[in-house]
């Protein structure tokens, strides 16, 4: 086993997903994911790096941490609005309108697909939708003045004392039904 299959393996560990979700997240099957571990190429590294984001130099070399610090592209995202003059149409009510309606579109991904909950021949089209809500997420964090990184932080802090590991853990009742049922 090479290393990089180890780091690989190490990696789907970290994530908590079996093979065949790490497989469905990459858009293979799980015999393909499996071969592709042992035989890693680039491509497949960077996917992987792109899906999880995991850093390439930690794949390859082992070096720098697992997963990188890629950033939202909040800059580019505003120098965009700003070059159209687009800022003087961004109040929070008409973002926050656009922003149930990109997510309405990305669950238009899934209507009529029956029991084929992943929907991956609309991949693509669920890229283009998330990316959508993620960039109209940055406008609206804009224009409110608030610092996305502070706020996830301060969302996650609340939420970790709602769902307590001990009590959430493969659990998926809402906070509130736990004191109800003993916590399973």
């Amino acid at each position: 086993m090479t290393t990089i299959t180890t780091r690989i393996l190490n990696l789907q560990k970290t994530l908590h997903r079996s093979s065949k979700e790490m497989a469905g997240s990459l858009g293979l099957t799980e015999s393909e994911f499996q071969s592709a571990i042992e035989f890693p190429t680039q491509a497949f590294l960077e996917k992987l790096c792109n899906t999880f984001g995991v850093s390439l130099p930690y794949l390859k070399e082992g070096v720098g941490p697992v997963f990188s610090k890629q950033q939202l592209p909040v800059a580019d995202i505003l120098a965009f609005r700003d070059a159209r003059n687009w800022k003087q149409f961004h109040t929070p009510k008409d973002l926050a309108i656009s922003l149930s309606l990109e997510a309405s579109e990305l669950l238009e991904c899934f209507q009529w697909s029956g029991s084929d909950v992943e929907a991956k021949e609309k991949q693509g089209q669920m890229r283009e939708e998330l990316a959508d809500i993620l960039i109209y997420s940055v406008l609206f964090a804009d224009v409110i003045g608030v610092d996305i990184p502070s706020i996830i932080g301060e969302k996650l802090a609340k939420n970790g004392k709602k769902y307590e590991v001990s009590k959430a853990y493969g659990n998926a009742k809402k906070y509130t039904e736990f004191e109800e049922s003993g916590g399973r």
